[in-house]
């Protein structure tokens, strides 16, 4: 049963949840699944994973999560898709919760890391097809992006109170944003808890 206010997509290669004028989709590419937001008015991705390469990067500085399985479940008021994947010595999990929220629709994502050689940094990188005209606020604890560029709509990229975000230009029109886990050098878990917000203008409520 499809929650009232959402709508799904489901394909042996893809899972698309849609609220509020905004399209959460995880897509297979390769042995991966990577994930992105849209508009739901055919303008392309806002946001997409920037996904990381075990072969060049530094095993304890992760850029991204690596997700190999996805699998949804119904929830009370939404959707919950519970994802597993492996990269060198990391081994991931994650929850992530898809809902309404008055006229708002947000995406969370709680991330676990277990890995038993020792890690330095754990986030989790988007590129934002927006540019600086674009951000209405910046900071360590999240940023908010408005304007024309997202159909005169409110996106927010934002982390619990434990993590931070970090924000960069990536090109022209263009911005790389991270959520960033504090690390726990006590412990072989790492956690990571961020979210996607998106609330529409009034008058595409």
């Amino acid at each position: 049963m499809v929650p009232p206010g959402l709508e799904l997509e489901e394909s042996g290669d893809c899972i698309a949840i849609e609220g509020s004028g905004l399209r959460f989709t995880f897509q297979r590419q390769g042995e991966r699944w990577e994930h992105a937001l849209s508009l739901s008015n055919g303008t392309g991705a806002v946001a997409a994973s920037v996904e990381g390469d075990a072969a060049r990067d530094d095993p304890a500085r992760v850029v991204s999560p690596a997700y190999q399985e996805v699998h949804r479940h119904p929830a009370d008021q939404g959707f919950l898709l519970l994802l597993t994947g492996q990269s060198g010595p990391h081994h991931y999990s994650a929850v992530v919760t898809a809902r309404r929220e008055g006229r708002s629709f947000i995406v969370e994502f709680d991330v676990a890391d277990r890995c038993r050689s020792a890690v330095e940094v754990l986030a989790a990188t988007y590129l934002v097809r927006m540019g600086s005209s674009d951000l209405v606020e910046a900071g360590p604890d999240g940023v908010v992006w408005g304007g024309a560029a997202v159909g005169q709509g409110r996106l927010e990229f934002g982390a619990d109170a434990s993590d931070s975000v970090a924000l960069a230009e990536a090109g022209r029109c263009a911005m790389r944003v991270q959520a960033l886990a504090r690390i726990e050098p006590s412990t072989h878990t790492q956690r990571l808890h961020y979210r996607w917000r998106w609330t529409p203008a009034e008058n595409h409520a």
